[in-house]
């Protein structure tokens, strides 16, 4: 009997731990690191380590004024606000196709993440050129309504018929910018110019700490991290 039990909890151990590597992300982004779940990202993990096994290009905001520049063209006279670390991709040949998911319910093949000074995550933009459906957009904005049931939600438009989502709370912030028709643009495939569908869908995540440190007035002009408002929105 005694040894029944311990076998039994041997198998429960085992499938706990099989469990937890299933639902852990790579430590790494990387072609062959596998997909990485933007929806499990912490904001704790080590960007140094994400960051160590690909190509990253790297720029920084600084002054009072938030100027971006290249890491390369710091000057010491420079006040470092912020660091982004821009995970290249061009032609999925560098990460591959869809390096980057969001609990499987929808792909992106670029990232950036933000950083403060010291590098502690502070959110993150993942974007897509889509080449499928809208339905699939419109699933994945119903997706995040149910995920972020809790918090605020608001919709708004962006000139260039583009549609804004907001979810926002003291925790977090969550925003999706979609393209409100399909897009197109024309590449050269086997030497030959095509036109292919190419939709703009942009999700970024914010933390906690982005939150509470109010860097959204740091990054109100930002391409990239700006949380957009009325400011931005269309009359």
């Amino acid at each position: 009997m005694t040894t029944k039990i311990l076998v039994f909890g041997f198998l429960l151990i085992l499938i706990s731990c099989s469990e937890f590597n299933a639902q852990k992300n790579p430590d790494y982004i990387c072609k062959d690191c596998g997909s990485f779940d933007l929806s499990k990202m912490t904001f704790n993990e080590n960007i140094s380590d994400l960051a160590s096994k690909t190509e990253v290009w790297k720029t920084v905001i600084v002054n009072a004024n938030n100027e971006e520049k290249q890491v390369e063209e710091l000057q010491k006279s420079d006040i470092v606000k912020f660091y982004k670390y821009h995970f290249s991709n061009q032609r999925e040949l560098i990460l591959g196709k869809k390096p980057f998911n969001y609990n499987n319910q929808f792909f992106f093949n670029g990232l950036v993440i933000l950083t403060d000074a010291k590098n502690k995550i502070y959110g993150y933009e993942a974007i897509n050129f889509f080449d499928g459906k809208m339905s699939e957009i419109s699933n994945f904005v119903s997706y995040l309504k149910k995920e972020n049931s809790s918090s605020g939600y608001k919709l708004n438009k962006m000139y260039g018929d583009l549609s804004v989502h907001q979810w926002i709370s003291n925790k977090k912030i969550v925003q999706l910018v979609n393209d409100n028709k399909v897009g197109t643009e024309e590449r050269t495939v086997n030497g030959e110019k095509t036109v292919v569908k190419s939709t703009y869908i942009k999700l970024n995540v914010y933390s906690e700490s982005f939150i509470k440190n109010s860097v959204e007035k740091s990054l109100e002009k930002d391409l990239d991290f700006a949380v957009y408002n009325q400011k931005h929105f269309q009359k």
